[in-house]
């Protein structure tokens, strides 16, 4: 479906709402995503090493491990990803306190303050495009996204399964039977 089309419809799935999602961010992207992109390019850093940097600030210190579970690649992927955001000063590598054969990633003053301004150009390339609207739907789409980052971040962490999360929030899945869904599954054996 297009874009004209998806908006004048009704939405009825969780699918097209990340789809209109999509289209915002696209359209936001195309009109003002190039001061974020200049921070990006200043810095030497690609998307996957900025959303680590959002990771580590928000989270704290973390095991190559544990970032490579985040962002979806795999140890050694990540292992090189940190390796450049260490040279670039943007996060430091500390020995675990409770495991000495475990390094612990954390991101620095620098990392930090470059996450801040990435997202303080985010925000100013958001309200850029958004004044393009009328003040009243200003105004409702301002109440509507306030109520949904509140939810979102009381809403639980992903796991292993993220869509699980999505399943119980729509009452696809009930808590008590996800719990159920994560235990090991006994396989008969002959014999």
């Amino acid at each position: 479906m297009g874009l004209r089309s998806r908006a004048a419809a009704a939405v009825t799935s969780l699918a097209e709402v990340g789809d209109l999602v999509g289209d915002l961010m696209g359209l936001v992207h195309r009109r003002s995503a190039g001061g974020t992109l200049a921070l990006m390019n200043e810095a030497g850093l690609t998307m996957a090493q900025m959303v680590a940097l959002y990771i580590l600030d928000y989270t704290g210190p973390q095991s190559v491990t544990a970032i490579a579970s985040f962002l979806n690649l795999s140890p050694a992927a990540t292992s090189h990803l940190v390796e450049r955001l260490v040279v670039g000063g943007f996060v430091g590598r500390t020995e675990d306190q409770s495991d000495r054969r475990q390094k612990r990633v954390a991101i620095t003053s620098t990392g930090r303050a470059l996450a801040a301004r990435v997202h303080q150009e985010r925000a100013r390339e958001f309200a850029s495009a958004l004044a393009l609207l009328t003040p009243e739907l200003q105004r409702q789409f301002a109440r509507v996204l306030g109520r949904v980052v509140e939810q979102l971040r009381r809403a639980p962490e992903a796991s292993a399964d993220p869509d699980r999360i999505t399943r119980e929030w729509t009452g696809q899945v009930s808590p008590s039977e996800s719990t159920k869904e994560n235990q090991p599954k006994k396989v008969r054996t002959r014999g």
